[in-house]
């Protein structure tokens, strides 16, 4: 049984990383040609729309999906109330918007907001009317049906936003690409299941007990996860909001896009073992190495080049904001860290206990940022970025305490690929270039030196310890299935 959870983890991880990899790819080349087809005032209108759209999207979410991945016995009357409580919430937060847009344009003193923002609101009752079955599909660790689905998705809505932003470059652009890609998921999802949803609310006592501290806690992680956005849009220009938002949601990606989606199997797969400690441990802890073996490259990279990745990625237009990046890497590796361990709390029922963390975290990291973000927007980056990860050493404290999972023991077998990323950060610096030398050429070259050095070091440390550390062969072979299984996916697809 065991065995066959493992499975169902390592091929649903393996689907959803080719959904997302492929998405993504579309949305880091969708962002990358409107960086220069956009200019930073029109990133900043775009940042405060997707900003005050989140806030009351948060508000609006009941942590159905959530509640529907950690209950035993699932049925459609579950479903069905699920989907309505979803569609109504985000209807009054629909109307809501559509009354405060003009107050809200005029306290940020930015008249664009208003029609952006009632127009870019469409997106909540549209994405409300998403077909339910498709958090039983996430139960299941199902992830087939929406594979095509996801693909048409992002790339009508890359087709979309990018021809537009070529014929009109302003805001409006990306707010109708998230128009029609929410339109377009929603539609697609009455095509892969025969499953109709209808109005009930005949199971909202026992989904409303659950979800009721997720609704707090989405209100309170939003406002812990914009609140330096929105310091940002009060003490700078729009044009500073825009390089600000752009650099943090474009180190963001790579976690958004891929590695977070590809540990939603874990939540399910930690609940299935909830009553078993042993195993709980066991396996929360082997997620949290698996994880940290993928971030800790990634995040080295990050802090060793932000200038070279900045400049031949967005262009010079961006070239004021590069000093940003090296504290969004360590923002990067925090955000994927605090949210496969908020949804292994969740997924041993702790929800209370994690919506109190977050009202606590979340009050002591805005009252930081307003006391001690007063000099420039690197400051506040700095600042927002070392909050990050005392908030989310806290939390993994609290997971410790809630499964026993060993910190110690992570801690010894990450510390030997901490060493080799310092290892490839030198080895990398040392290369040099012509003053003429192609930007692009000297970026990939930088992160062939670097991710060859690691990975050498990685498999030659492996191949030396593994028979001397049993859980670290176990783990080496459950990585080795997951490649082959990605392999698998991505040839089919």
């Amino acid at each position: 049984m065991n065995q066959s959870v493992s499975q169902s983890v390592l091929k649903s991880s393996a689907i959803l990383l080719t959904i997302q990899l492929f998405q993504k790819s579309l949305g880091l080349i969708s962002t990358l040609i409107l960086a220069r087809l956009l200019v930073p005032e029109h990133f900043g209108v775009v940042a405060l729309v997707m900003i005050c759209l989140m806030l009351f999207e948060n508000i609006a979410d009941a942590g159905n999906q959530h509640y529907i991945i950690q209950k035993q016995q699932l049925d459609d009357a579950d479903l069905h109330t699920a989907w309505s409580i979803d569609l109504l919430m985000k209807l009054a937060m629909f109307g809501l918007i559509l009354l405060l847009a003009p107050w809200l344009a005029r306290f940020f003193s930015m008249p664009e907001l208003s029609t952006a923002l009632m127009v870019a609101s469409l997106v909540l009752p549209i994405k409300a009317l998403q077909n339910p079955v498709l958090m039983r599909f996430a139960k299941e660790m199902n992830y087939q049906p929406v594979f095509r689905l996801s693909l048409w998705q992002k790339l009508l809505s890359f087709v979309v936003t990018v021809g537009l932003a070529w014929w009109y470059p302003s805001h409006w652009p990306v707010i109708i690409g998230a128009l029609v890609s929410a339109l377009s998921f929603t539609l697609g999802s009455y095509f892969v299941s025969a499953f109709r949803p209808h109005f009930s609310l005949a199971r909202f006592r026992q989904q409303w007990d659950f979800s009721k501290w997720l609704m707090l806690r989405g209100v309170i992680g939003f406002a812990r996860y914009q609140a330096d956005n929105l310091i940002v849009s009060r003490r700078f220009s729009t044009a500073d909001l825009g390089g600000y938002h752009l650099l943090r949601e474009l180190t963001l990606l790579p976690a958004i896009a891929v590695i977070v989606p590809c540990t939603q199997p874990l939540q399910a797969a930690i609940a299935n073992q909830r009553e078993l400690a042993q195993r709980l441990s066991y396996r929360t802890r082997m997620s949290l190495f698996l994880l940290l073996l993928l971030l800790i490259p990634i995040t080295a990279f990050l802090l060793t080049h932000p200038a070279l990745i900045v400049d031949t990625l967005l262009g010079a237009q961006w070239t004021n904001y590069n000093s940003l990046l090296a504290p969004f890497a360590l923002f990067f590796l925090t955000f994927c860290l605090f949210d496969l361990i908020s949804n292994a709390i969740l997924a041993i029922g702790r929800s209370k206990a994690l919506f109190w963390f977050d009202f606590w975290s979340t009050l002591l990291v805005i009252a930081a940022l307003l006391l001690l973000a007063t000099g420039s927007l690197s400051e506040m980056a700095w600042l927002r970025a070392w909050l990050s990860v005392l908030t989310t050493l806290a939390l993994l404290w609290l997971l410790h305490q809630a499964t026993q999972l060993n910190l110690l023991r992570l801690l010894l077998l990450c510390l030997p690929y901490l060493g080799f990323a310092a290892l490839a950060s030198l080895v990398s610096q040392q290369l040099s270039f012509a003053a003429d030398t192609w930007l692009l050429w000297q970026l990939l070259s930088h992160a062939l030196v670097f991710f060859g050095c690691f990975s050498l070091c990685s498999v030659v440390y492996t191949l030396l310890v593994k028979q001397r550390v049993p859980e670290l062969a176990h783990q080496t072979e459950v990585m080795a299935q997951l490649y082959q299984k990605l392999r698998g996916a991505e040839k089919s697809a």
